[in-house]
């Protein structure tokens, strides 16, 4: 295999030791953080406020750059109060093989921000339960997960597939602290998990827009 393809999918940084599951995705260390507030990676080369964490709750074309590119952006997100990891989309008409790509590329670039001195916040999605064969893979245990309720209220069916999904996750990952971003939904989480909403701030411009302010 030449340079060219090796720097094409980011294989001169993965380490095939810090691997987990029969899809070597690679593993995350659990952290125990919760920011105060969140930024969309698409404005963190337009701040100039570094206190707050940045989340990647985006189209997939906002934040396919940073997997382009992931040395260059994870220098300038060392200077963030921490970072979640890249939420890449899976749906349930895609092909299994690309939604495990999509779950591989999240954690790596998780692992290599670790490895760089930032806190990190591991984003879980999943997209109908055949996808929990693999999209826990790598999920520290007992730590700070982060999850959105974006379109999970669209249709009843949306939302049972959300709320199996989380069940699923405390099931198995045992979080300590839960991030969620967008609005509140109504699910009982348990008492021992400590759970924070963040703002949707994308939609709450609009609304302000369509409010005339």
């Amino acid at each position: 295999m030449n340079q060219d393809t090796i720097k094409k999918y980011n294989l001169d940084l993965y380490d095939m030791t810090e691997t987990i599951g029969k899809y070597d995705i690679p593993k995350l260390y659990s952290v125990e953080y919760m920011p105060n507030d969140l930024l969309g990676f698409n404005y963190v080369t337009n701040t100039t406020d570094k206190s707050i964490g940045v989340h990647f709750f985006l189209d997939d074309y906002q934040i396919e750059r940073i997997w382009n590119r992931p040395e260059f952006y994870i220098n300038k997100l060392k200077d963030f109060d921490c970072v979640l990891t890249p939420d890449f989309s899976l749906y349930s008409d895609m092909p299994k093989s690309m939604m495990i790509w999509n779950t591989y590329r999240s954690r790596l670039i998780g692992q290599l921000m670790q490895k760089a001195g930032i806190i990190v916040i591991p984003t879980v999605s999943w997209a109908d339960e055949k996808t929990f064969d693999f999209c826990f893979d790598g999920l520290p245990q007992k730590g700070t997960l982060a999850i959105s309720t974006i379109g999970v209220r669209r249709k009843q069916s949306d939302y049972e597939l959300w709320q199996s999904g989380v069940d699923e996750m405390i099931e198995r990952c045992k979080p300590r602290r839960l991030m969620i971003y967008g609005d509140e939904v109504d699910y009982q989480f348990p008492e021992n998990i400590v759970v924070r909403y963040y703002e949707n701030k994308n939609i709450s411009r609009l609304k302000r827009l369509g409010n005339g302010r």
